[in-house]
């Protein structure tokens, strides 16, 4: 078996309609000759969307067909009014649960990359002439019972540049890594960081709190990631948020942690980071998961160059300058945080850890990672604290 799989490979499998050469780079095409990039604009868009399972956890499909012509006509709109050739949208844009539901549940109001839904998102891609990032949940037949946090990069062609499902954070969904000698098999290694070349520069997507995680932007640079958009649904759940900090506690007007990290995303991989939040949800103003984390686009150095000041249904912009990224990245010195990068060094230590073993079959995840403590307590990698492991 091949370690690169074409995309075409995909594309057969989900009924995508992906184009031959639209894929993840190669060694090769990292290495080739690049051609000049125009600075151009960008924007993050935070939608309205519907609740599209109700309060006992049945899909709601008519909501969902609403949500869609939401963001198409965004699309649309937003490109023709701001000229923005890139355009990424929230995590849940599409799909927006309100309670907790079961993966049965997920399943059922998921999409498939080759129905309705995704095809009238590609018209509004095609007809804006943008490079456009959203999240659909997703549903795939080769994996019955499952679901999938999807980001997908579309193009100004309408077809589908770049698809990925998201690796972190534990929830119900289902992540390449649950089922990896499968996902490998079907897809190929590179379907999991997977980095389009386009005319805007080279793309990765994550979705969530995926860039919480260095590993995962890291992983994306190193194959040639110049743009990291990610769709995000996401409040400021965190301790130090500063609406949880007493009073009288230091930086009380700090950023939360989330907010800070993909800004240190940008600075340690020298990308452009941009991140779209959710806009309203509901059809009142404001958000029932609370204060949200502003859509940003943060540039290679970790500057803000814009934000959203709330969650209202609204588009912010800013320009990517590709070129003059791409001579930061190439210029020797101290201020060149990514070619400072000794990963050889590091490599023994990610081997020996092995943090991150999948779970058994019918392990779910909070069994996995009692498992994989009470492993890495055993051979010293944590220490176990001395009331005993929960």
């Amino acid at each position: 078996m091949p370690a690169r799989r074409t995309v075409l490979r995909e594309g057969a499998l989900l009924g995508a309609g992906l184009a031959a050469g639209a894929p993840f780079l190669s060694a090769a095409s990292r290495a080739a000759v690049p051609r000049a990039i125009a600075p151009y604009t960008a924007a993050c868009v935070q939608t309205r969307g519907l609740p599209t399972w109700s309060s006992s956890g049945a899909p709601l499909p008519e909501a969902l067909a609403a949500n869609v012509e939401t963001v198409a006509r965004a699309i649309e709109r937003t490109a023709g009014e701001s000229g923005a050739q890139l355009l990424v949208f929230s995590e849940f844009c599409l799909q927006m649960p309100l309670t907790r539901l079961a993966p049965e549940q997920w399943e059922a109001g998921a999409v498939d990359l080759a129905g309705p839904e995704i095809a009238r998102l590609r018209a509004a891609a095609q007809r804006a002439g943008a490079h456009v990032v959203l999240n659909p949940v997703e549903t795939i037949a080769a994996f019955p019972g499952r679901y999938f946090l999807t980001g997908l990069l579309l193009s100004p062609s309408g077809e589908i540049a770049l698809t990925y499902r998201k690796l972190y954070d534990l929830t119900g969904k289902t992540r390449p890594s649950d089922v990896l000698p499968q996902w490998r098999d079907l897809y190929g290694e590179d379907s999991l960081f997977p980095v389009a070349d386009t005319p805007l520069g080279r793309i990765g997507v994550t979705v969530g709190t995926d860039a919480n995680w260095p590993e995962m932007v890291r992983s994306l640079a190193l194959r040639g990631a110049e743009v990291i958009a990610t769709c995000l649904a996401s409040p400021n759940v965190t301790p130090s948020s500063p609406a949880k900090r007493a009073p009288d506690a230091p930086d009380a007007n700090d950023p939360a942690l989330p907010v800070m990290a993909r800004r240190l995303r940008a600075y340690e991989n020298m990308a452009y980071m941009l991140t779209a939040n959710l806009g309203p949800v509901g059809e009142a103003d404001g958000n029932p998961l609370g204060d949200m984390q502003p859509s940003e686009i943060v540039d290679y150095h970790g500057n803000v160059l814009a934000a959203s000041p709330d969650a209202g249904a609204r588009a912010i912009t800013a320009t990517l300058d590709i070129e003059a990224q791409r001579r930061a990245r190439c210029t020797p010195g101290p201020a060149n945080a990514l070619l400072q990068l000794q990963s050889g060094l590091h490599a023994p230590d990610y081997a020996a850890a092995r943090f991150d073993a999948p779970p058994a079959p019918g392990e779910n995840h909070a069994q996995a990672q009692r498992r994989r403590i009470r492993d890495l307590v055993a051979r010293g990698v944590l220490a176990a604290p001395a009331s005993g492991l929960p």
